[in-house]
Formats: C-alpha cells, structure tokens, sequence
C-alpha cells in the first residue's frame, strides 16, 4: 500500500529530528513563522499561536504540528510548503524529490541568476555525479546489471535521480542565461 503525502512529509521530519540538531520546538516555530508569512490571512486554516509569551507560543505550535505529523490531526495541505520549507539541508531536498517522484517529477533546482550560486550548482552537480557513480559501482563489479544488484538498486536509482535534477538546472540555466540574451548553440566565444 502506497504511503500518503503527509506520511512521507511526517517520515523525512522525523528522520531530520533524529539526524540533526533540529529540535520539534525549533522546527514547528519554524513551520508556523513560514506558514503565516507566506499564506495570506484570508486562506489560512491553520492557527498557529502567537501572543506576548513567546514560550507559551512555541510550545502550542510544537504541539499543533507534532498532531499534524503523527497523524492524531489530518495535515492541511496549505500547510505543506511551511512543513517542507522548514526542513533543513539535505532533508529538505531528499522530501521535495520524493513528493516529486509520486507525480512523475523531478525537484530541481531554479537555476541560480549569480555567478557565486551557478558556480555552486556546477560543483553540486560534480557532487553528485561522484555519488551517482559510488552508488553504481558495486552494481557493475561484475559487468552485468542483473537481479543480483537489486540490494543496490535503490540507492543507484536516488543517486541517478539527483544527478538528473541537477542536469535539469544546468540546463534550464543554459536555455535561461545563454540562449535567451541572445546566444545560440552554435555560436562560440
């Protein structure tokens, strides 16, 4: 049976709370600061507390999100990207690809406008290349993709997909910045 889209957001939480400094306090503030700057009053269905004791208030938002993720409270969808967005590195990304991946998608990245951002995003990509190729190699010790490198197989698929993503902004960076102010594929510097 196929998780839902809050049991998968509830996972990649608690695995970021078990692996990180994250702390359920600290993240759920997060979630509810995210979530009332980015939903206008209007659409927003969530209340989340915010009073003049800032203890009280963080305390009633850990425990207004802890519901949410452990299923005691149905998650509401206009709170997903706060929940997402409130995730650090990698976990945040590692969500976004799997919530990507149930519609056939793949999360990558908007191409950076700077030079200090794309030349990050040509480094990440170097990155997970290396990964992509780690996640291969004990895959190929034989020469032959076959049903004995299944116990591999999943970790070679994400390290491919994130290669791909990062492929994807490369690209949309090239047909962005490059070809759209007027360069063309066959022209050279």
């Amino acid at each position: 049976m196929r998780e839902s889209r809050s049991q998968i957001i509830a996972e990649h939480v608690m695995l970021a709370l078990s692996r990180c400094a994250l702390t359920e306090r600290t993240y759920a503030q997060a979630v509810a600061d995210l979530y009332m700057e980015r939903t206008p009053l209007h659409a927003r269905t969530v209340g989340f507390a915010s009073s003049s004791d800032a203890y009280a208030d963080s305390e009633a938002n850990r425990q207004t999100v802890k519901r949410m993720l452990d299923g005691r409270v149905r998650m509401a969808v206009d709170l997903e990207e706060a929940l997402v967005l409130a995730l650090p590195q990698p976990f945040r990304h590692h969500l976004l690809t799997d919530l990507a991946a149930r519609v056939g998608l793949l999360a990558a990245e908007q191409p950076a406008a700077h030079a200090a951002g794309q030349q990050h995003q040509v480094g990440d990509f170097i990155r997970d290349m290396g990964k992509a190729l780690d996640g291969l190699s004990p895959m190929l010790d034989d020469g032959l993709l076959d049903e004995r490198d299944a116990a591999y197989a999943p970790i070679a698929l994400r390290e491919l997909q994130a290669l791909s993503a990062r492929i994807e902004t490369l690209c949309d960076g090239i047909r962005q910045h490059v070809l759209a102010s007027g360069g063309s594929l066959g022209s050279k510097r």
